[in-house]
């Protein structure tokens, strides 16, 4: 074997491991045996180089593939809407799929299924209706501020505002028509909370024939700035009729065709992000689709469509149920209205609204009677009044917990009273301190709990569909632990270093040539499977300090027939708990002389145990 290592040079440092780092000797691996980040076993792996490059690059890459699917996004949003600028609801696909799927629904097995879930539906109501703190929770939410209620009227919300936005160009081309002048005063701000009004008065004036048919189906063509003249933005009245009509489908729909063609355009707007707003927010959507495909790319073979179809759901759910997360935060701050009927919930709303109302006028007498109104209509913990019943003693945490993830929201926190500069400048200091830490604190728990338990949920429902990438999930789980691996390592190296700087002395022995090596006795006490300890145990136990050894090695070592000889010693790796896969030599054993790092079966035993350390993590990553 010796002759195979030739380049090994007699005082080489073998046992001091932080010298390959050091000296550069080593470039892939460190100290501990585990990669060196930008390494050359990294650089030379295809796979890995292309992980690396993707990290490096990857911003440039989403940016490309942003400019590339945001046109086709914007086509197929024009595509799916083009229909609805002009013609009636009756005439479009959206009617034709609706009457199919009744058709469809009026069968006698699809019938029994549609009848069924209507039955649990009804007793799911009931159930919320016998329960007080259910109740609470679905039918008495608390309010946010505009942008919150805004996202928390869903569809509906969004179309409202759009409304206005038509309303406004129609207005702009026909100066004298002065229907909308009204409305349009009453829907500057809050457009979200006329959505009823809007609709029922475009009806209307449809209806009276003051709307005629070429006036809804009046197309108006913008193109936005960020659009570089390429974007062109269409909207007309009669495209807002028609989706009214498809989300009062999906919203308050009975038959199955209704609840279809309403659905069909809620799933538009979730791969467009284009149908009930404007047309912004499909640059944010072609992103989506850019990292969803960045995502594949680096999954195994077989999996790269299943694995973009999950990445895609997951960030499609953080947009698409943006509308549902803010509900949730809404009817979760609601319990605090436990005991409260629900119209001395929305008179208690109504009397914190004035009050902050004539905080800002200054008004002392209205303020004071409104705050008092809307403190007696919220004291329900201990006295019923008002129609309010007495909290129960499990029902107050829950009222706690409504308080605290309501603490500070803008609609419901009474301002302080407007009076001298200096005196209002310092009343509102406490009432910033207590809205900015309520909204912090609510973006925390829709950023913790509540966003990804709706993308956990569109994950688990692509994976039930299209599959679940296997081995592409336990590819990045073992790169995570090969990640966490080396800190947990980092004991153990610090304990070899300071093992390899002792030293013992170097006892010198004859040896005869015709002593016998005796046979290898098992160690019962061994560790199972530990071939390298056994072997050490019997050569410390049939060896003692004086004993005289087989010469055969040394014949090759040295030309005289005496050799260095000590104790047995284990090699600091070993104490540590390093495992190994070859077996040194039970004739030389482990040598301690002067130095260590001089003995040439020390210098055997390192190349080996390098050897040793790289396959052990080429299998890692292979």
């Amino acid at each position: 074997m010796t002759q195979n290592i030739s380049n090994i040079q007699p005082n080489m440092q073998i046992y001091n491991q932080n010298q390959y780092a050091q000296a550069g000797q080593n470039p892939n691996f460190a100290a501990n045996g585990t990669p060196i980040s930008n390494g050359a076993a990294i650089n030379n792996n295809p796979i890995l180089k292309q992980a690396e490059s993707a990290q490096d690059s990857g911003l440039g890459k989403l940016a490309i593939g942003t400019a590339v699917f945001t046109p086709t996004l914007m086509g197929l949003t024009n595509l799916i809407n083009k229909p609805l600028l002009t013609n009636n609801y009756e005439d479009t696909f959206f009617n034709k799929i609706e009457q199919n799927v009744n058709k469809f629904g009026e069968k006698p097995k699809v019938s029994a299924v549609t009848g069924w879930l209507s039955n649990v539906k009804t007793k799911a109501n009931n159930v919320i209706n016998n329960s007080e703190i259910l109740r609470t929770l679905f039918h008495k939410p608390s309010i946010g501020g505009s942008q919150v209620e805004s996202q928390a009227k869903g569809s509906r919300g969004h179309l409202a505002s759009r409304a206005i936005e038509i309303m406004k160009k129609y207005k702009k081309e026909n100066p004298n028509f002065t229907e909308f002048d009204d409305l349009l005063k009453k829907c500057e701000k809050e457009s979200y909370n006329y959505y009823d009004e809007i609709f029922n008065k475009l009806k209307d004036l449809e209806k009276r024939n003051v709307l005629k048919p070429q006036d809804l189906n009046t197309v108006f063509s913008k193109k936005p700035w960020w659009g570089l003249g390429i974007v062109n933005n269409k909207s007309s009245l009669r495209e807002i009729l028609n989706k009214h009509k498809l989300i009062e489908n999906y919203k308050t729909g009975t038959k199955l065709g209704q609840k279809a063609s309403g659905y069909l355009i809620r799933a538009a707007e979730c791969l467009t992000n284009g149908m009930f707003s404007g047309k912004g927010a499909v640059l944010l959507q072609a992103f989506f689709i850019a990292q969803s495909l960045q995502e594949a790319s680096k999954a195994e073979k077989g999996e790269k469509f299943s694995s973009f179809m999950a990445s895609f759901a997951e960030l499609m759910a953080m947009m698409a149920t943006i509308g549902i997360q803010m509900r949730v935060v809404n009817h979760l701050a609601g319990l605090k209205n436990i005991g409260m009927t629900p119209e001395n919930v929305k008179a208690a709303q109504n009397a914190v609204k004035a009050a902050n109302a004539a905080a800002k006028a200054g008004d002392m007498a209205e303020y004071t009677k409104q705050v008092n109104l809307a403190k007696s209509l919220k004291n329900v913990s201990k006295t019923a009044t008002n129609g309010n019943k007495a909290l129960k003693w499990y029902q107050k945490p829950v009222k706690w917990l409504g308080n605290l993830i309501s603490f500070g929201r803008i609609n419901e926190t009474i301002k302080p009273l407007k009076n001298s500069k200096v005196a209002t400048a310092f009343a509102k200091i406490p009432y910033g301190l207590k809205v900015g830490l309520g909204y912090a604190g609510r973006v925390g728990l829709i950023m913790a709990v509540v966003m990804p338990f709706f993308s956990g949920i569109a994950k688990k429902i692509s994976y039930g569909i299209f599959g679940k990438p296997t081995k592409t999930l336990a590819k990045e789980k073992a790169a995570e632990e090969a990640e966490n691996k080396p800190q947990e390592q980092q004991p153990v190296q610090n304990t070899n270093a300071q093992q390899t700087t002792q030293q013992t002395p170097q006892q010198t022995v004859t040896q005869p040539a015709n002593v016998q090596q005796p046979q290898m006795q098992q160690n019962p006490q061994a560790k199972p499977g530990n071939l390298l300890d056994t072997v050490q145990r019997n050569q410390a136990q049939r060896m003692p300090q004086n004993q005289t050894q087989n010469p055969i090695a040394s014949q090759t070592l040295q030309p005289q027939s005496t050799i260095a000889s000590t104790p047995i010693h284990k090699s600091p790796e070993d104490e540590a708990g390093v495992k190994r896969s070859y077996v040194p030599s039970p004739v030389l054993g482990y040598e301690n002389p002067i130095n260590p790092a001089m003995s040439r079966s020390a210098q055997i035993d390192a190349v080996l145990r390098q050897a040793d350390i790289v396959e052990a993590n080429a299998a890692r990553y292979l």
